[in-house]
């Protein structure tokens, strides 16, 4: 786990002569953050390649944040299947770990319907390594679990595919009649592959980082790993300064925190200011605001 760290704006000048005396630089991006997380935005598209969504849900609507939201797609030419996504935090850690907990998580979810009689009769397939194929040759490392139960009269069959992601998980679940388990399969690895590629998850808070800001002199150039004054994850940046050792605010000072901005944005979470989109026709914005003790003092939500 990365402890929690107060949003600070550290001088790092290239070299030790260079160090400004003036008040330590504070780019006009920067803001106050009230813990970890303060805000996540889901930007799901209301239209897949082979599927459109049909509901959504919100549980913080209902007082339970940590269940994070549900969308329900129905996919072309498949109507018997039922397609669930469900969004919730997770934390930081190590994808192998934050794995091996969702499968104890949805294995407990699953126990915990059948003590409520909601599930009978459940069994259980191989737990196996699934990897979704996405756009551009890239690849998501998550678990497939197969189960068979009995619900509302109906023996049903469902594949669950989860996932880690920017802080939260991603658990997909396809659920049909036994009769017509076959199209689970056909229509899984389309789906999954469509849905990451098409959903965003951005959190706003301290993220457990410091932005560190590397203060160039007047014809300094800036670290060889940051040839283009932004670090590969967005939290360290290079800004020219005055004479006085305060920021030369301008054009080059803009472009270069919206850089970083938007790599922080990769990665899941920034610590600098961001405009979420707008729901319209072409994608639904779901919007979690945590409290600042939610994610506990770590970047994992408390129980």
């Amino acid at each position: 786990m990365i402890p929690v760290l107060a949003l600070g704006l550290a001088s790092t000048p290239v070299g030790a002569q260079s160090a400004p005396t003036a008040p330590p630089l504070a780019p006009v991006d920067a803001q106050t953050h009230r813990g970890v997380v303060d805000d996540t935005w889901i930007i799901a598209p209301r239209r897949l390649a082979d599927a459109t969504l049909q509901a959504v849900k919100n549980y913080a609507d209902e007082g339970d944040i940590a269940a994070g939201v549900s969308l329900r797609y129905g996919i072309d030419h498949a109507e018997w299947v039922v397609a669930d996504v469900f969004i919730y935090p997770a934390g930081q850690g190590d994808e192998p770990k934050m794995l091996a907990q969702a499968v104890q998580d949805f294995r407990e979810s699953v126990a915990f319907a059948e003590r409520q009689e909601i599930y009978r009769n459940v069994w259980w397939g191989d737990e196996a390594p699934y990897t979704a194929k996405l756009a551009g040759g890239r690849k998501q490392a998550g678990r497939f679990l197969p189960i068979v139960f009995d619900s509302q009269n109906d023996m049903l069959t469902s594949r669950t595919y989860l996932f880690y992601r920017k802080m939260y998980y991603v658990k997909v679940r396809l659920s049909t009649t036994v009769d017509a388990v076959d199209s689970l399969s056909d229509n899984a690895d389309r789906f999954i592959a469509s849905l990451l590629d098409g959903i965003d998850i951005v959190s706003v808070g301290s993220c457990g980082r410091k932005l560190d800001i590397v203060a160039l002199e007047p014809g300094q150039s800036p670290p060889s790993d940051m040839a283009d004054d932004v670090s590969a994850d967005g939290y360290r940046v290079a800004l020219k300064t005055t004479k006085a050792g305060t920021p030369a605010y301008g054009a080059q000072t803009a472009k270069t925190m919206a850089l970083a901005l938007k790599r922080q944005v990769a990665t899941g979470c920034t610590s600098l200011q961001y405009n979420p989109p707008l729901e319209d026709d072409n994608r639904t914005v779901l919007h979690l605001q945590f409290g600042p003790d939610d994610w506990g003092s770590s970047a994992h939500p408390a129980n």
